[in-house]
């Protein structure tokens, strides 16, 4: 069965950063199909473990919350090496969730990247294996997706609008943070 059309989703992405910073800005756009109903940010630490757990607080707090049928974050990192657990957000908020990219994924580039960072590398490395065990990979129109609690058929009737909403928390992140935005998902 195809998600509905104009099912809320919840788009998540981070601002650009420098290795120094402490932490990194987050942006949620709240929106179905065309139409941005709201705005959410929080912060998460660069190379940190929050990122799963502070999308957990900042959805669940929102006026949105019960409204909202799907989540896509940006990839299966945010800030640096911050991994997103896509199986327990999807879990934890009972929705769908995605991560979604324009260049084909290469877990083992990313694996090499928590190796060399040194930071909490076995747990990073468990957990990317874990997503990697509890979610479902495919192309479509011209993105691919990491999909925890949703399929491919399912997805297609909100990707391109997940896609969207991506590219507007991304701008939004980046032009907040640097005072002009920049770049693409």
């Amino acid at each position: 069965m195809t998600m509905k059309k104009g099912a809320r989703i919840l788009a998540i992405d981070g601002s650009a950063y420098r290795k120094q910073d402490a932490d990194s800005l987050i942006v949620g756009v709240v929106g179905r199909e065309d139409e941005v109903e709201g705005v959410l940010s929080f912060r998460v630490q660069v190379d940190g473990e929050d990122s799963t757990k502070m999308i957990i607080r900042s959805a669940s707090r929102s006026r949105f919350y019960d409204q909202i049928r799907l989540v896509a974050v940006h990839g299966v990192t945010l800030a640096g090496l911050n991994v997103v657990d896509l199986p327990s957000l999807g879990r934890e908020l009972g929705i769908p969730v995605v991560g979604v990219v324009r260049r084909r994924p290469h877990a083992g580039e990313l694996e090499k990247a928590v190796r060399a960072s040194g930071i909490a590398v076995e747990r990073k490395l468990a957990l990317l294996r874990k997503i990697r065990k509890g979610s479902e990979a495919f192309r479509m129109e011209g993105f691919y997706f990491q999909a925890a609690g949703i399929t491919k058929d399912e997805l297609r009737g909100v990707s391109g609008s997940a896609v969207r909403f991506l590219r507007l928390a991304h701008i939004i992140a980046n032009g907040v943070a640097r005072g002009e935005s920049r770049g693409r998902i």
